[in-house]
This record gives structure tokens, sequence and C-alpha cells, in this order.
């Protein structure tokens, strides 16, 4: 299938998935929380929570007066600071002796307490922590596919669930964070009811089509490209904003007598994971060389941004996509010279390898292999992962169709998903 990549490639090994590792719940209740012995030393306070295991913990004067929790220097509610660091961070007194807290009077008159529960968590300056410190939380579960490994069931919720109660709407945005994608089961087919969800979620992110897009499919007055009848390739949307869509909220209210038009969805995670795999030369370059892009409305609206194809985080995962061939532009200046740098090669080479990168990715998006296909229905609403997953569109052959749907900021959502994890753990 892939002729022009059938090629042995010698290049450094790409960072590999690292799988995160907990702690053992048994190694930590073998050891001893309790403070063993804190020393005041000049511009520091020295805690011990083991001296066997040499098991320690330094605290700056300077951080503990900007971090007094107490309601004078943090709201309780908020959280937020209410002293400004220019505080005086001289200690006349420092009590440790037989309590569960260390004391601290300032030189100003001001008294902080900090339990040694709350010096564990936040210590900063350490040896040997992992020992008696608790374990971090796991990650959230990320579930990568294809089509071999649809999820089967889909990821499901009920409109009434999600609209009832905040358990629904967690359920809701847990499914989009592990698949990148949920239905909304026995959503009323209306304008309203699109609304009525994105606002659950949180802010709507406005667009140049206003808060809620409308296509009536085959209807080209809107200005776009793939609101026509025919196939629509895949591709993720508002590439060229500078802020993206972080979630697609789509939802068809009319669907008369429509023949083809199937819905496609891809894991761009996935897709970019084997391309590191199989291909990692041309995923280096899709990760290090930026793709100009650029959307104009009849006029009135004029975007251009610089993307990379494929965002990694630290430990090397694709953690964001952001691809969309109908808004490309020419690769430029810039583009070619990010090339030469990663490949250490001529301009020659550099355009050459550019263009088999892209072709590889092409293809491997427009294969079947990644491809999830489905009927989306009246009644049958879909939020997905702007970020993580590629959307595309079957020929609607015959019939009338009309979608709608908002946008949420990357923010928004996981803002959300964050909020309600922590109120309903």
């Amino acid at each position: 299938m892939f002729s022009f990549v059938q090629k042995v490639l010698r290049i450094p090994a790409l960072p590999r998935l690292r799988v995160a590792c907990l702690l053992q719940s048994q190694e930590i209740s073998s050891v001893a929380r309790t403070v063993s012995g804190i020393n005041k030393e000049d511009k520091s306070i020295l805690v011990n929570w083991n001296k066997e295991k040499d098991v320690w913990s330094k605290f700056h004067f300077n951080w503990l007066r900007d971090n007094c929790p107490c309601p004078k220097c943090k709201h309780p509610e908020l959280k937020q600071r209410l002293l400004d660091t220019l505080e005086d961070a001289t200690p006349s007194k420092v009590d440790v002796e037989g309590k569960d807290a260390v004391e601290v009077e300032w030189r100003d008159g001001h008294r902080s307490q900090y339990s040694h529960d709350w010096l564990l968590t936040n210590s900063y300056c350490h040896n040997n922590i992992s020992v008696i410190k608790p374990p971090p939380a796991p990650k959230r579960k990320i579930t990568l596919w294809d089509r071999d490994t649809v999820p089967d069931p889909p990821p499901e919720v009920n409109y009434h669930d999600v609209m009832a109660d905040d358990k629904g709407m967690l359920a809701l945005l847990q499914k989009v964070y592990q698949y990148g994608y949920c239905f909304i089961l026995d959503t009323p087919p209306t304008r309203e009811s699109n609304i009525a969800v994105g606002q659950r979620i949180g802010p709507m992110q406005n667009s140049y089509y206003g808060q809620q897009w409308y296509v009536e499919l085959g209807n080209l007055s809107v200005d776009h490209i793939t609101y026509n009848k025919d196939k629509v390739l895949p591709h993720t949307d508002l590439v060229p904003v500078f802020d993206a869509a972080g979630t697609s909220l789509m939802h068809v209210i009319v669907y008369k007598d429509a023949k083809g038009a199937r819905s496609i969805l891809v894991d761009g995670f996935k897709l970019g994971n084997h391309m590191r795999q199989h291909f990692p030369e041309y995923f280096s370059l899709l990760t290090n060389v930026s793709f100009r892009y650029h959307l104009t409305f009849s006029d009135k609206a004029n975007y251009k941004m610089r993307r990379y194809t494929f965002g990694v985080n630290s430990d090397g995962d694709v953690k964001d996509i952001h691809i969309n061939n109908y808004d490309r532009q020419p690769l430029d200046e810039e583009s070619l010279y990010q090339a030469k740098e990663v490949l250490s090669c001529d301009a020659d080479e550099a355009m050459e390898k550019m263009y088999e990168a892209t072709r590889c990715l092409h293809q491997l998006m427009y294969s079947d292999q990644f491809h999830n296909k489905f009927d989306l229905r009246p009644g049958r609403m879909l939020l997905f992962n702007n970020k993580r997953l590629l959307h595309a569109r079957e020929q609607l052959t015959s019939g009338f169709r009309v979608l709608c749907g908002v946008f949420h900021t990357e923010q928004e959502w996981r803002s959300k998903l964050e909020k309600l994890e922590c109120d309903l753990s």
C-alpha cells in the first residue's frame, strides 16, 4: 500500500509510551507517617519524616509565608491567595515540638500553622520522599481504537440523565476523554436541545457562525465547501483559528429520505501512534514542521494560523492533532527550514520528505483501517474531542439533512470534567 515509504529508516528511536507505575499501598502503610523530628535552620525548617530511611523535606521561610493556608491569607472557598508575596518572611518564633503541625509567628505578628499532612502533600525539596508520600492519582484512562477495535457497545449516555444531574454530565465527559467521543441518546431533534446540552457543559465557543452553526446539507450559502452534498474528507475543525475548538457537539435535527452521508470518525491518537511505530521519520516531521492554514468567509473574516500536525507531551505521547486539507496553505520558507533541521539535509531532500510524510498521513487517515462509520440520525447527538478525533462524511446521494452544533474550548470541557470529578469523588 505504501510503496513510497517501504524502506528502512535509520533514525534515532522516538520516545516510547511510558506506563505510569504506582507505589504499592503495602509499601506506604509499612512506613510510619509520623514526623520523627523538625530542625530550624537560618532560612528554612528541615522536617525528618523517617530518620532510618533518610526521608526528609526542607521548607524555606519565604515559601512558608507565601503559602500560609489560614483564611486571612487564602480565601477558604475560592482558594485564591489574599496575601502579597512582599510580606516580611522573617520568623520571630518557630514552634515544632509536641504538635501535629508547625506553627510560625512572623515578625509582623501574623501566626501561621502548617499541618504535617499539608507539608507532606506540598513537599518540594526532599530526599526519598516517595517512600512515604501518597502515590499520585492514576491517570485517566485513554482507550485507542481503529476499525477493528471500535468500542462495542459504543460510548453512550442518555440526554435526560445529562440534563438531570452532574452524574450524567460526568459520565458523558469521562467517555469523551477515554474514547474521544460519546453519543447522547433520546435527544429531542431541535436546535434548542443542542444549545441546552452545550450550556450544561459550560460557556460555548463563539465562531464566525455565532454561538451555534446550522447547516442545510447542500446549501453553499454559508460559505464553506464542506456543506455541499459531496463527501467530506477527515479533518479537524477551526484549524486556522487561534483557539481551535476543543469539542464539537453535533446534532442532526432533520433527516428526510436521506441516503448515504454516513459519518466517519478517526482516532487521531491511534493514527499518530501507528505512524510513530511504523513511519518514525515521517512522524517526526509532522511533529516538528508546522503548516500554514488559512480560512476566509467572503472577505468578512480572515483567519491564519501555523500548526504542527501532531502535538506531543513530555512522554512523547500524542496529545493533540490539527489537520484540515481544505485550509492547508503552501509549504513556505519556515516550514522548509524546520524540515531541514529535523533531517539535517538540503532543501531538495527536505521538500521531498515532507510530501512523502503528508502522503503517508493522508493514505492512513483515508484508509478504512482507521474508520468508525455510522449513521448520525435525529435523537442521537454526538460530542467529540476535536483535538483528538478527525471527522468526515460520505456523499449524500439523495434526500435532505439538517445539522446544527456548538463548540467548546479545550479549557472549558476539561475544567468541567475536573470540577465534576472533584465534586463527586
